[in-house]
């Protein structure tokens, strides 16, 4: 008897000391964690200190600490579990099973720390571990060695309980059998009137960055897709952020007029009866918006949508999607567990370290699947392309500079389409169906072009006017930085849209001629037949016009844009702390929003500008009281600051300025 309890008090002991090795571990994780975060645990005590930081975000915070300790603590049992089998099979001397099991604890903490550099080489621990793994080919040469190791011992685990093996690789073989089918099988579909609608929107897309428009780097998707469309040369967004963008859009109105005219608008104020979506589940279709990015950007069912698919939207996203980052937990976060285990980090783009492009179609395709009686309604937004350009696989220090993130981005979203519309066609939505291709803004590179403003176009009295002030790379005067920030970098305003009709009879061609995304909402009523079909484009669409002409000017203005977002370098960090004094924080949704009285100063600080026919008319506030005009010919770039030249009564600049004016309500 004694005998027999002499192993189980020394395999106790030794979990004990695995179980004190772990947490003693943990605790060093926290501690490297906190210094390689000093900077952003001081901002958020600063942060918290301008912000009344509700209670309800408390719940999201402790199920994130007990899931870490949790994760850790299972750790623990598996390695006493694989090292109390391999110690009966081996028959290992009580003098060596404690240094087995230590052994075989460091084991799997040196392959998770490996696999973890491997597949999310911007994680802080990557950092940590590169210092021994200081190339791809090494670090993939000891992660090969090390799981084999590991492998080979919880083969030997479940040989030598062989009921255990039984229970193991049972469920394992049945939930592969089942995860398979899940993944082939089509939905069924009920032939429908009136066609499904896709709305595609791909955030910061240029368009010169595809090889449809001429660029040297290829992108196949975009240029099948294209060459089989109505593509618009010179589509162009009011406003270059991705909220309010989207909210013109579905509203088919000027934010002025819909009342977002800044990223975290406040929605209660809103009226939202006849956005597309709204108008759409009136006439019977199933209306759904997909996201893999909602910090800045919260579109949810008010907007007329019975269903979103994202990230869970509030401040815990900004808290726990960018902290979560610990080898454990890294290697689960794109995985079907991760996303029950860690729905902050799961498919979020804005956790770029962690983000795998496939885990956002993962999340999707449930819903692709289900079987469906009403024809659908999908908008649905891909963020891969925005700064900082980087995710789980693509490494910052293998791409230095901000230009070949974005390029690689670019080739990344064009597969990551890809296999979108593979989803789509094996679940027949593609049968009879609308598709709208667009990005919701550009993106400004400090690339010579991405402003306006030629130095030797200039006709003005000299010298030029600084009427915008500079990023902090030093950009010259025909460059530009980011989005949103500067009305005469049209790189950042203009926008790829495209509109493809599946199962009806379409007109492939390019267009030319401005554009605003305002056109979607009413050319889709119209090819549905809810409204009008008179509409220009509606007639594009049906082959009933071969020219598009409009003679109605195209309003753009800026958004909040603090210094530190005017560069090709921005910190998140540095963007929040600037603004911190612009939001409030939801006590119930915990939701950011503007306040109330710093929108109104957002307000009074935008850049304004109209573009009609070869014209372009900008101001660029300067104070409370003045604004610098600037003048542009689109077609030949000459410009001015001087609106009594006779270059400015040539283009009628005071026919635009009153027109800018009026529109904007002086």
């Amino acid at each position: 008897m004694i005998s027999q309890l002499q192993p189980q008090k020394k395999y106790s002991s030794t979990f004990l000391y695995l179980l004190a090795l772990t947490a003693f571990f943990f605790l060093l994780e926290i501690s490297f964690f906190i210094q390689c975060n000093k900077e952003y645990l001081s901002d958020f005590s600063f942060v918290s200190s301008k912000l009344d930081i509700p209670l309800t975000i408390l719940p999201g915070i402790f199920y994130f600490i007990l899931v870490q300790i949790s994760l850790h603590f299972l750790y623990c049992v598996i390695v006493w579990w694989i090292a109390k089998q391999v110690i009966h099979f081996f028959n290992i001397p009580v003098k060596q099973q404690l240094s087995l099991s230590l052994s075989l604890w460091i084991l799997g903490i040196l392959t998770f720390f490996t696999l973890n550099q491997y597949y999310f080489p911007n994680s802080k621990f990557a950092v940590l571990s590169s210092i021994f793994l200081f190339n791809t080919t090494i670090n993939a040469i000891v992660a090969i060695i090390l799981v084999s190791l590991c492998i080979f011992f919880m083969m030997i685990a479940l040989l030598n309980i062989k009921r255990w093996a039984i229970i193991f690789i049972a469920p394992a073989v049945l939930l592969s059998i089942f995860y398979y089918h899940e993944q082939h099988q089509t939905a069924s579909f009920l032939s429908m009137k009136q066609p499904n609608v896709i709305i595609i929107g791909v955030d910061s897309l240029r368009p010169d960055f595809l090889s449809f428009f001429g660029n040297s780097q290829t992108t196949p998707f975009f240029d099948h897709f294209l060459q089989r469309s109505i593509v618009f040369n010179d589509a162009i967004t009011p406003l270059a952020r991705t909220f309010p963008s989207w909210m013109s859009i579905l509203t088919g109105e000027y934010p002025i007029q819909n009342g977002v005219r800044f990223n975290l608008a406040s929605q209660s104020h809103l009226s939202l009866a006849n956005t597309l979506p709204a108008i759409l589940k009136r006439h019977g279709y199933e209306t759904i918006y997909a996201t893999d990015e909602t910090r800045f950007s919260n579109i949810d069912t008010t907007v007329g949508f019975d269903r979103i698919l994202s990230t869970p939207m509030g401040l815990n996203d900004f808290l726990i999607g960018t902290f979560n980052d610990f080898p454990l937990s890294n290697l689960l976060i794109n995985t079907k567990i991760g996303a029950w285990l860690f729905p902050h980090s799961y498919s979020n783009r804005a956790a770029f370290f962690a983000y795998d492009p496939n885990s956002f179609l993962q999340l999707i395709q449930p819903v692709l699947s289900e079987t469906r009686t009403k024809p659908l309604f999908l908008a649905i937004h891909f963020c891969l392309p925005h700064q900082p350009y980087i995710w789980a696989s693509l490494s910052a220090y293998q791409t230095p500079t901000a230009l070949q993130r974005y390029q690689a981005s670019i080739k990344r979203v064009d597969q990551q389409l890809q296999d979108f519309f593979v989803l789509l066609k094996a679940n027949h939505l593609l049968d009879h169906t609308v598709v709208v291709l667009l990005s919701d803004h550009g993106e400004a590179l400090e690339l010579s072009g991405d402003r306006v403003t030629e130095k030797e176009l200039y006709t003005g009295p000299m010298p030029i006017p600084a009427f915008y002030p500079p990023s902090l790379d030093g950009e010259a005067l025909n460059e530009s930085a980011g989005h949103g920030t500067d009305v005469l970098g049209l790189s950042q305003y203009h926008t790829l849209l495209a509109f493809r009709l599946y199962g009806m009879t379409s007109y492939p061609r390019t267009i030319n001629g401005l554009i605003s995304l305002l056109a979607i909402k009413p050319t889709i009523l119209g090819l549905l037949g809810i409204s009008s079909s008179s509409d220009a484009l509606t007639q594009l669409m049906q082959g009933k016009q071969t020219v598009y002409h409009t003679k109605q000017p195209i309003f753009l203005e800026s958004d909040y844009t603090p210094e530190a977002i005017r560069t090709v370098y921005p910190e998140v960090r540095k963007v929040v702390l600037e603004g911190v004094q612009l939001f409030r924080v939801d006590p119930i949704t915990t939701r950011l929003t503007v306040r109330p009285g710093m929108g109104e100063m957002i307000v009074h600080s935008k850049q304004l500008a109209i573009m009609k026919g070869d014209w372009m008319l900008a101001l660029y506030p300067q104070n409370k009281q003045n604004s610098i005009p600037v003048l542009i010919n689109l077609k030949n770039g000459l410009w001015t600051t001087d609106m009594q030249s006779l270059f400015a009564k040539k283009a009628s600049a005071q026919v635009l300025m009153k027109q800018l004016q009026q529109f904007y309500e002086n």
